[in-house]
């Protein structure tokens, strides 16, 4: 019966899982392969490139970008919900492509165009070129195309994978320049959104799972050579005089091990406190328990495993973390010493690490309940079937598992679908893998020593990068991890080579199909409000949309109202509330006030009444027309004695959608 293959590379010794141990080298067929599904993935995203917004997303952005090239600096002189690169980069956007809504989207897809060999190089890490294609084809399906705008998590998602791929060829030539570079990748993911540090948290981890490896190795070595010299002297040596007798492992050097401890529990404490911040069962199992499977895995090896001399261990240890953190830094203090030039430095620490947790109480949402962990019933079937089972259930799960995927898909044609269970419940992968991690270095052995550190590495990678659905547990921002999800996936399943070929490209086509109908054209969050509907695009007929296609619904909504408002503003400020920074930028105008969302304002910029700062500010910008959102995204409705006021001063009115629009 055919299996699943692993990865082989030509010439070179494997472990008896299948798994290599010599360095990776891509082979002609392989970058042909390659070259193909760039191109189908450049095309189809590209396809898909100005279709779908969110406009408040899109209007804090493009409002974000145009203030840096009006000067203003993030956190100092407007309020930054990220860590203020991204704010940069696509005010380069605009200088270069014109100041509108698309020009910011053209940096995002040539950036994916480099994330996608990335993608397909780890993937032939673990599986041939043929299925690493098809991994990549699903990657790229449930990601970008989902959502294509220029978020700063899809920059975190590239930023890690170039990350993962220089950890990964450190593994293989233990060359330290791929340590700064994995590390540059961090310190940049980190630069677009703080969330970059859960990379870094992944690839600490990794070092440290690496170290230990490192260490088994050599006391493994020393061991057969010990077992070689006792049966040299004396012919058959018991169990306890030879080296791999549990009695034989040294146990010194406490300092080691305590100081590893320490730090592993730290992060579990940091861990722990961040998901405090919106407690509940199912935030535990989402965010908390995956990583906690890999620092349980890191402390039973570190307690369970060799220890000799501590010496030689921090040094092992500190001659891999030091270039990582070194490469972090570096593109890092060149941003941090321009701030403080720039006065602001208090200023962006503050919005970086004081504001979030207040955020979580506005921002959020609860995630999926775990019992939806149903969802994945019929896929973990599927792979127990075509793995380990008999003959005649393997035959079952090859001609069965098709038919079954097919009937789903024709029963939900019309109706909503079943698929659409399981596309909820693809975020619990996160914590499926986290378990699954410690069976499948079991079932390598710690004789498969590159095997168990690419996992390792893939997975520590997956999970940690998936905390970005913290605390906004929508199926999107699984979109935004679920490339490193599905390759910590395939790295799992990498040390179960006997898994049927058809069972399995059966499920990952299905998986296919599904985001190809229920993601796009256009983001997902539509898709949730009528499951198995598909929007009407059209055009946004404004000048600074860049020719978006929105739902034809926004488009008529703000094809109306945006000229209303540039007709009765009489100078450069408007004013906009609460949540909708797409007006400023549509219509031309200026923001009057430093936040974007009323709620971060509310909490943490200001210390007095709003609706008194509100008013004293409109005076002071000579602001003619205000705008009322009547259907917030996060904020509170506008206070009842706000909106009094505000009528007052502003008596005409007209009502567009759900906008109040009032001039004087």
């Amino acid at each position: 019966m055919a299996t699943l293959p692993s990865l082989s590379t030509e010439g070179a010794p494997v472990t008896p899982s299948g798994m290599p141990t010599a360095p990776f080298h891509e082979t002609r067929s392989g970058w042909a392969l390659l070259a193909a599904v760039w191109a189908i993935c450049a095309v189809y995203v590209g396809l898909h490139l100005r279709q779908g917004w969110w406009p408040s997303d899109a209007g804090t952005l493009g409002d974000m970008a145009a203030r840096v090239l009006r000067g203003q600096v993030p956190a100092r002189d407007f309020f930054e919900g990220y860590t203020g690169g991204l704010d940069y980069l696509n005010a380069l956007a605009f200088r270069l492509f014109g100041e509108n809504l698309f020009s910011m989207r053209i940096p995002l897809f040539l950036f994916f165009l480099g994330w996608v060999p990335s993608a397909y190089l780890v993937a032939r890490r673990f599986v041939r070129p043929l299925a690493a294609g098809a991994i990549v084809l699903l990657a790229v399906a449930w990601s970008v195309p989902n959502y294509p705008e220029a978020m700063p998590s899809w920059y975190n998602l590239f930023f890690a994978t170039w990350g993962v791929l220089a950890l990964l060829r450190y593994i293989e030539g233990d060359e330290s320049r791929w340590l700064w570079i994995a590390g540059i990748c961090g310190g940049l993911s980190f630069l677009v959104k703080i969330t970059g540090l859960y990379f870094a948290a992944a690839a600490l981890l990794f070092l440290i799972f690496r170290e230990q490896s490192l260490a088994m190795e050599g006391f493994t070595t020393e061991a057969r050579r010990a077992e070689r010299q006792v049966t040299g002297h004396r012919g058959q040596a018991t169990a306890n005089e030879r080296g791999t007798g549990e009695a034989q492992r040294p146990r010194g050097g406490p300092a080691y091990r305590l100081f590893t401890s320490s730090g592993l529990l730290l992060f579990l404490a940091a861990l722990a406190d961040l998901v405090s911040q919106r407690p509940s069962l199912d935030n535990y199992v989402y965010s908390a328990l995956p990583s906690a499977c890999l620092v349980a895995i890191l402390l039973w090896t570190l307690w369970r495993g060799p220890s000799p001399v501590s010496g030689g261990r921090f040094r092992r240890l500190f001659g891999m973390g030091l270039p990582f953190l070194a490469g972090f830094s570096i593109p890092i203090i060149p941003f941090l010493a321009w701030y403080f030039k720039q006065n602001a430095l208090h200023a962006w620490a503050g919005g970086m690490f004081l504001s979030p947790p207040g955020r979580f109480l506005w921002a959020a949402t609860n995630p999926v309940p775990t019992g939806l962990f149903l969802g994945l019933v019929p896929g973990a079937l599927v792979l127990r079937v075509a793995g380990e089972a008999a003959p005649t259930a393997k035959r079952f799960a090859r001609y069965g598992t098709p038919l079954l995927l097919g009937g789903l898909l024709v029963i939900s044609w019309k109706k909503i679908p079943a698929s659409y269970l399981l596309g909820e419940s693809l975020p619990l992968l996160v914590p499926v893998v986290g378990i699954a991690l410690a069976f499948g270095l079991r079932r390598l052995g710690p004789a498969a020593i590159v095997a168990r550190q690419r996992i390792f590495l893939v997975v520590a990678a997956g999970v940690c990068c998936a905390l970005i659905q913290f605390p906004f547990s929508l199926p999107l921002y699984f979109c935004y991890c679920e490339p490193l999800v599905l390759l910590a996936i395939v790295a799992l399943l990498s040390a179960y080579p006997r898994l049927d070929r058809v069972a399995v490209g059966s499920l990952l086509g299905f998986y296919l199909i599904c985001a190809l109908w229920l993601g796009t054209p256009a983001y997902l969050e539509l898709m949730h409000s009528a499951p198995g509907q598909r929007p009407v695009l059209r055009p946004l007929g404004l000048s600074r949309s860049g020719g978006l296609l929105v739902p034809a619904s926004d488009a008529r909504e703000y094809d109306r109202l945006v000229p209303l408002v540039r007709e009765h503003a009489r100078g450069r400020y408007t004013y906009c509330t609460p949540d909708c920074p797409e007006l400023y930028f549509l219509s031309g105008g200026r923001d009057p006030m430093r936040s974007f969302w009323d709620f971060t304002s509310a909490d943490f910029d200001y210390p007095w009444p709003r609706t008194l700062r509100v008013l004293q500010t409109l005076a002071d910008h000579g602001v003619t027309v205000v705008v009322l959102n009547d259907d917030p995204v996060d904020s509170e409705p506008v206070l009842p004695a706000l909106r009094a006021a505000l009528r007052t001063r502003f008596p005409a009115s007209r009502t567009v959608g759900r906008f109040e629009v009032r001039w004087r």
